[in-house]
């Protein structure tokens, strides 16, 4: 059975364990944080998810999206466009 004292012993371990790799991981994300200042590669502002969601839509979208957007669709020679070309 395990001891108050050796309770005591492994919840000090893991808190500081956990501290360290807090520290360490911190460090590590500063650091690359300040690198991707001087490369320029940061942007200068914070934006949500969905405003980045947004500017990567508008970055990533194709020359035709026009022709996606507009619902011009394939359809069969006979005129239907259910896919199965009754």
């Amino acid at each position: 059975m395990n001891t108050p004292g050796s309770v005591l012993l492994g919840w000090v371990v893991l808190i500081a364990a956990g501290g360290g790799a807090f520290y360490y991981a911190k460090k590590d994300i500063n650091a690359r944080r300040r690198a991707q200042e001087l490369n320029k590669t940061r942007p200068p502002e914070k934006l949500e998810w969905w405003q980045r969601v947004e500017v990567d839509e508008k970055t990533n979208m194709p020359k035709n999206s026009s022709d996606k957007a507009s619902g011009s669709g394939n359809t069969t020679k006979t005129g239907s466009s259910n896919g199965n070309g009754t």
